[in-house]
């Protein structure tokens, strides 16, 4: 299967600076826990979270307040920017501890704060596995993203696809997820 428009996989990080950065950002972050409600149930959200950038954002019942970048999110924004020639100033990093941890079936095309669309992921630590569907139905496709990976959603992969992190009985170890963005003032 082919993949869809705007999605693209490159290595950014070798493997010794992908080990370098997830241990530093284990440090770093803020981490937080979160709880959101779907059908009327209050339930924790199946990863730690925490945003980075000059703006306010808000997803799932989830507040975030402006913060500044830490000195490795910086450096990784750098990298990030000069790999895809774009300008990013905020970033959402994901935190799965193990394989209970996990992202639900979604789309990010929540931008009510404008700026541009793209969502520049940067994997680190554990492979795991990133999963896109149709928004209508139809065949999927599976990506087992491993540590420096930078996987690009823009266009109709990220307007008609969906795309989750399914939870694993197998035994992984922690994973970080940034998802850079260029979000604008309200």
């Amino acid at each position: 299967m082919s993949w869809p428009e705007g999605l693209a996989l490159a290595p950014l990080l070798s493997g010794e600076e992908a080990a370098a950065a997830m241990a530093a950002l284990v440090e770093e972050v803020a981490w937080e826990g979160h709880s959101f409600t779907i059908f009327g149930r209050t339930v924790p959200m199946p990863r730690r979270i925490q945003m980075y950038g000059p703006h306010g954002y808000d997803y799932s019942g989830v507040r975030h307040p402006p913060r500044a970048l830490t000195p490795t999110l910086r450096a990784l924004q750098t990298r990030v920017q000069d790999a895809l020639a774009r300008p990013f100033n905020s970033v959402l990093c994901n935190l799965y501890r193990d394989g209970a941890d996990g992202m639900a079936w979604h789309t990010d095309d929540d931008y009510e704060h404008g700026g541009q669309p793209v969502i520049a992921s940067l994997s680190l630590g554990a492979t795991r596995r990133f999963r896109l569907r149709p928004r209508g139905g139809g065949p999927g496709l599976s990506i087992d993203l491993v540590a420096g990976d930078l996987l690009t959603i823009d266009g109709a992969a990220r307007t008609d696809w969906q795309h989750a992190v399914p939870k694993t009985r197998r035994a992984v170890g922690p994973r970080i997820n940034l998802t850079w963005r260029q979000i604008q003032a309200p």
